[in-house]
């Protein structure tokens, strides 16, 4: 897909969804010089051209690099701030809740199928000679942060959060399934790979979902055991089930999605070097997962 018709979803989308933020909106003191849209247009761009905001300022800035897109059919915001006001904006909680209601929005426009869900963990890694005090080592001898996520049987991000590259998978499991549930979203099943087989975990899908947990069953001591696993007990009985096979074949879906991700048209192989800090890998996350949403919207029309 052109680069030209993606940002135009972008563009479009969250000029939208500040208007329905600024009428909710109340805020003391004296107005913003800077509407909330012109400054999220602005990191939204840095995301999308995968260069740093310092970068991307001078662009911004520039009547001749602002003629030469406009011809091109890119829309920038009319009043572009000081990088100074716009890393400043972005650390006001009023910038994090209106990314977190662009995200819903969108979520809500794709209309995610909820027959299953899929749960699984991405390496974003940095450089061996980084000096992000936040980084650590992790699985496959990567040193970064992990990216936990449920996704949607067509793609659809529903809930993520990162970690240091040493948290394990199963620290994270229970606060993702409770963040999909506060949004509305649920699922008979969520499948997963051998790593999320846990009991607490499975009781905590049926508390919340009322679902279940659809995991390869990680052998305890040499064997399979069940003296105090019940629901693990269940899936056992369960698990050559023509509708269980079929759900663990599907299971490869959510690294389709992690590959996309990780493509040219995303970035996402790597973390770059501008992208330190876990406050500001949480900001680059989000700013890509909307830009992967509003390319999941576009593609689908």
């Amino acid at each position: 897909m052109d680069g030209e018709l993606l940002w135009k979803e972008v563009y479009r989308f969250v000029r939208k969804a500040a208007r329905r933020f600024r009428e909710g909106q109340v805020r003391r003191g004296r107005p913003d010089t800077y509407s909330i849209d012109d400054v999220a247009l602005c990191w939204l761009w840095a995301a999308f051209r995968n260069r740093s905001l310092s970068a991307v300022m001078r662009q911004l800035k520039s009547p001749r690099e602002r003629r030469l897109w406009g011809l091109m059919g890119f829309s920038w915001p009319a009043c572009v701030p000081h990088e100074t006001t716009l890393r400043r904006r972005a650390q006001r909680a009023d910038f994090s809740r209106f990314f977190r209601q662009v995200e819903g929005f969108l979520q809500r426009r794709l209309r995610p199928q909820l027959k299953y869900c899929l749960i699984d963990s991405t390496p974003l890694p940095v450089g061996r000679l980084s000096g992000d005090p936040e980084a650590s080592w992790g699985f496959h001898q990567l040193r970064g942060y992990r990216w936990h996520t449920i996704t949607s049987a067509d793609g659809v991000i529903l809930a993520g959060q990162i970690t240091s590259a040493r948290v394990h998978e199963l620290a994270v499991a229970p606060a993702l399934v409770d963040a999909v549930r506060e949004r509305g979203f649920r699922a008979p099943w969520l499948v997963a790979d051998k790593g999320y087989d846990s009991e607490p975990l499975h009781r905590r899908l049926r508390q919340s979902w009322r679902g279940r947990l659809a995991a390869p069953l990680s052998p305890r001591g040499g064997k399979h055991s069940f003296k105090r696993t019940p629901l693990r007990q269940w899936l056992y009985e369960h698990w050559k089930t023509p509708h269980i096979r079929r759900l663990m074949r599907r299971r490869t879906a959510i690294e389709r999605t992690y590959s996309l991700l990780k493509s040219g048209l995303f970035g996402l192989w790597a973390l770059p070097p501008w992208v330190r800090r876990l406050a500001n890998v949480e900001r680059w996350i989000q700013l890509k997962s909307i830009l992967y949403h509003c390319y999941l919207i576009h593609s689908r029309n």
